[in-house]
């Protein structure tokens, strides 16, 4: 019989190949470039001489990148098509088949598939395929349509008798007694059933040997196949403590990692206000000094005229208070001569009427000049005491601006402490966001150890979902997640995506609910807030500020929620 083996595509066969040509392929010495990264649904067929399809087996091979068949892949594809069942006629009788719903060996029941007669008529494609001889195959034309056999198990390789059973021949004459005849018909038949009876008791012994030996065969090979499948199992349960292991080093390293990226957020939001306020500190200490160096040259100049004023004050003082003592000697000569004209007035004042008239007026000027004397004193006094008191007060208003002087060079002083202590800052946090950085990208190459490490990813995502094992994953308001093996992949890469899919909101906004959840308070000034424990009843602008510094429309968002 011929063997090939058929690749099916969506409704064709999409290659045939030889068997030989088959176990190349699984040896790796070629490869098929047209089948590469696919699993596809193949067929391995038996063939007779006069191309009419004996056996059918379906199975799936998955192909690797470079167009390899996968390294794992073992079927005994002779094994279950001699120890098929039956299957449909195809035109030489019923055919072995051996699928995923007809499989001998149980535990090579899901490497098979099931063939479709509805659809897409797996055996017409087939019977077509083996009808097309496109791998030229010899047909022998003497070879004659013959019902294949559907031998069990149990029943294969039953030996038939190979002895030959030795006939006697019968010289019975033409003329005798039937007596005779009868006696020696009797003697070679006794003699036959003797022999007969000798050949079955042979026969016998020999079908009891045949099936104490395969007896032993078959329970060998029983006990090979359940050590095997115990170390599948042991494999299996392995894999899924390997896989434990790993789910819960990913969900610490997970954990850790968005922990890590929250605090760098922090961090980096921390860095650029402090730097913000570093400019803004920075901007008013050079305005201020640029303020302070104006002040201190309007000052300067201010000082100056006030000492230059000041200076003319005091000379025109001197000249006032020299005026003054000069007016007082006057005075003094004065009132002396008013005293003796008074004297002469009086001594006179009986010997003439006109002289004492003329003295009279004279009197009367002087003393209008004495008069006149006395007013400009006292002049003179208030405008000393006037410049007396602008020279105490610009004295005081000098003092008070060497005051704020030295006020505002501590202030400067402060203010370039103030500098150095948020330099001294920015360098800290910028350090820590290294650090931070770095930590980073240390858990970032441990996740990626971690996954080089652990089994390949298509392979064990494959049979960890044929063994049907679930995922469970936690996070802050979406609860306990189950994760078939198929999504598991998808999970790692985004898990903070699936679940804010859970909890039925954007990341954006699972996110900004994880910030809140995790440090419930306000993001203005920093005051506990309640916190909100599902993300859907999460509102940002409201849920995340006190009352004093919740927006407009989320104030009238709460009003008419609570109304």
């Amino acid at each position: 019989m011929f063997e090939a083996i058929c690749f099916f595509g969506r409704k064709s066969i999409v290659k045939q190949m030889r068997y030989s040509e088959f176990e190349a392929v699984l040896d790796g010495v070629v490869g098929v470039t047209e089948l590469a990264n696919k699993e596809v649904q193949a067929a391995y067929v038996k063939i007779t001489s006069g191309l009419k399809i004996h056996s059918v087996v379906t199975f799936n091979i998955e192909f690797n990148a470079n167009g390899f068949a996968d390294e794992d892949w073992n079927i005994p594809l002779r094994h279950l098509a001699d120890n098929a069942g039956p299957g449909p006629d195809l035109g030489a009788g019923p055919i072995r088949l051996a699928c995923r719903s007809q499989c001998s060996v149980s535990w090579y029941q899901r490497e098979l598939w099931e063939p479709n007669q509805r659809d897409i008529n797996h055996f017409q494609l087939l019977k077509e395929a083996v009808a097309g001889n496109k791998l030229g195959l010899i047909k022998d034309e003497d070879d004659f349509a013959q019902e294949p056999p559907v031998i069990h198990a149990a029943e294969a390789e039953v030996p038939l008798m190979s002895e030959t059973v030795e006939v006697p021949t019968l010289d019975v004459p033409v003329v005798g007694n039937d007596d005779e005849v009868r006696q020696k018909l009797e003697a070679q038949a006794a003699e036959f059933q003797k022999k007969v009876d000798l050949l079955i008791s042979r026969q016998k012994q020999t079908l009891q040997g045949l099936e104490e030996k395969y007896r032993d065969e078959i329970d060998q090979v029983k006990r090979a196949m359940r050590n095997e499948a115990q170390s599948y199992r042991h494999r299996a349960q392995e894999l899924e403590q390997q896989s434990n292991q790993n789910r819960v080093l990913l969900e610490k390293l997970q954990s850790r990692n968005t922990k890590l990226e929250r605090e760098q957020i922090q961090l980096r939001e921390q860095a650029e206000s402090q730097k913000d306020q570093y400019d803004q500190l920075k901007d008013e200490y050079l305005t201020l000094l640029r303020n302070q160096n104006k002040a201190e040259d309007e000052k300067t100049q201010e000082v100056i005229h006030l000492k230059e004023e000041l200076t003319a004050k005091s000379v025109e003082m001197e000249e006032l208070a020299e005026d003054i003592a000069s007016l007082r000697v006057q005075n003094a000569e004065l009132t002396e001569k008013v005293g003796g004209y008074q004297q002469q007035v009086h001594d006179a004042n009986s010997s003439n009427t006109t002289e004492m008239a003329e003295l009279n007026n004279t009197l009367e000027e002087k003393q209008n000049e004495i008069a006149q004397l006395r007013a400009q004193i006292l002049g003179l006094q208030s405008e000393k005491e006037r410049f007396q008191s602008q020279v105490t007060s610009l004295k005081t208003e000098s003092d008070r601006n060497d005051k704020t002087s030295a006020e505002q060079e501590a202030r400067n002083q402060s203010l370039l402490e103030s500098l150095k202590t948020t330099e001294f800052k920015v360098q800290e946090l910028t350090q820590s966001v290294r650090k931070l950085t770095a930590e980073n990208e240390r858990l970032a190459e441990e996740l990626s150890e971690a996954e080089d490490n652990a089994v390949d990813s298509n392979d064990l995502f494959s049979k960890m979902e044929q063994l049907e094992l679930v995922f469970v994953a936690y996070h802050p308001g979406a609860g306990h997640i189950s994760l078939p093996a198929r999504q598991l992949e998808d999970y790692l890469e985004k898990p903070l995506a699936v679940a804010a899919q859970k909890c039925a909101v954007t990341l954006e906004h699972y996110k900004a609910w994880l910030v809140h959840h995790d440090s419930p308070e306000c993001e203005e000034c920093g005051v506990p807030v309640k916190r909100v424990d599902t993300p859907s009843d999460f509102q940002p602008g409201i849920s995340n500020h006190c009352v004093k510094h919740r927006v407009a429309g989320g104030n009238i968002a709460m009003f008419r929620k609570s109304s």
